[in-house]
């Protein structure tokens, strides 16, 4: 098959057109952001973008791979699926030729010789191409197969556990304590004190309770401590969407079932946000970026430590398995490489 570039582009402007309805039905309905964060929980090995674009053509995706991948874990795409298109990041090479620049793979044998030999200069480029995935759902595997390759979640007897073990990720991987206090508010929860670095719980709730406070602190610790300070240059509200969207998408993958005054938090902070016209899409995926980030952290910790036989397995395939889930919310790629796409002003404030 010819390779087609006016194609290509087209399908990247289509791709990118999903992400515009997509945030723009966040816009008319904030509501929509938490299903689409419960289902990114599954997908923290993606971009924000790429898990966006799953989620706008298949809601029920579990775990998504290429059609290779699936291959070499043995295992086949049934014929008649169609898969889901996302942008894989690749880097191309471009030569300085004269006052041009010619990419690696048009230069004459002879620049290639010379590139290699160091006689030219040269220069790294990151470019997208469309790329295909398909869900586990969509191949011969077996579901009895399904736990070893995505995770099936954790149970509410489990949560204490996992209290524990996010405390001490926060206590000895951020140097924030983490203190249980009798509050006078029953009103008050929890907080996070960005001057000390501490997050303070009510001692009065149970251990399911305890955890989904600490999941938004948590969030708080890990992107709002003053050791970066590049917080300050964003609103209360961005603050607080952030650490909200780390929360949902942690209770989600923990199964707690989020409460009705965490959305609504969200949301009212969402509606502040899309009121300021400074800021830009980019700035919101941005935020949803440092979620993820901040969610991939504190899982990783927790698989590690209470699940290590599934997270070494997990090592191991991915080692094995070329896999198109390469573009990870820690580089923040998509959102500043894609043009901004522009659908009104955004902004998050409390």
């Amino acid at each position: 098959m010819t390779y087609d570039p006016s194609k290509s582009e087209e399908l990247k402007n289509e791709m990118q057109q999903k992400v515009i309805d997509l945030a723009k039905n966040f816009e008319q309905n904030p509501q929509e952001i938490a299903e689409y964060l419960k289902f990114s929980s599954r997908f923290y090995n993606y971009s924000t973008r790429n898990s966006m674009l799953i989620y706008s053509q298949n809601q029920g995706a579990r775990y998504c791979n290429s059609f290779k991948a699936f291959k070499d874990m043995g295992y086949s795409v049934r014929r008649g699926e169609h898969g889901m298109k996302i942008l894989v990041p690749t880097v191309k090479t471009y030569l300085h030729i004269g006052d041009n620049l010619v990419p690696l793979s048009k230069a004459t044998a002879e620049q290639k010789k010379d590139y290699k030999l160091n006689q030219i200069q040269a220069e790294q480029k990151l470019h997208f191409k469309v790329g295909t995935v398909f869900d586990i759902t969509q191949t011969n595997c077996p579901k009895n197969d399904y736990p070893k390759y995505f995770d099936l979640g954790y149970s509410s007897e489990q949560h204490a556990q996992i209290y524990n073990t996010i405390k001490n990720y926060c206590e000895q991987n951020l140097n924030c304590t983490v203190y249980e206090n009798s509050f006078n508010s029953v009103k008050l929860r929890g907080y996070y004190d960005t001057a000390n670095n501490s997050i303070s719980l009510s001692g009065m709730f149970d251990d399911t309770t305890k955890l989904s406070i600490l999941t938004h602190e948590a969030g708080h610790a890990i992107l709002h401590n003053d050791k970066t300070k590049r917080h300050e240059q964003r609103s209360n509200a961005q603050i607080e969407f952030e650490a909200d969207a780390t929360s949902v998408m942690l209770q989600s993958y923990f199964g707690i079932k989020i409460t009705e005054s965490r959305l609504r938090h969200m949301s009212n902070c969402y509606k502040v946000i899309m009121s300021d016209k400074n800021i830009t899409s980019k700035d919101v995926t941005a935020s949803l970026d440092r979620a993820h980030s901040a969610f991939k952290n504190v899982i990783d910790n927790v698989n590690q430590e209470l699940r290590p036989d599934f997270t070494q397995f997990q090592v191991q395939t991915q080692n094995q398995t070329p896999t198109l889930q390469t573009a990870s919310p820690q580089q923040s790629v998509l959102p500043s490489q894609i043009p901004d796409i522009g659908f009104g002003g955004m902004n998050f404030s409390m």
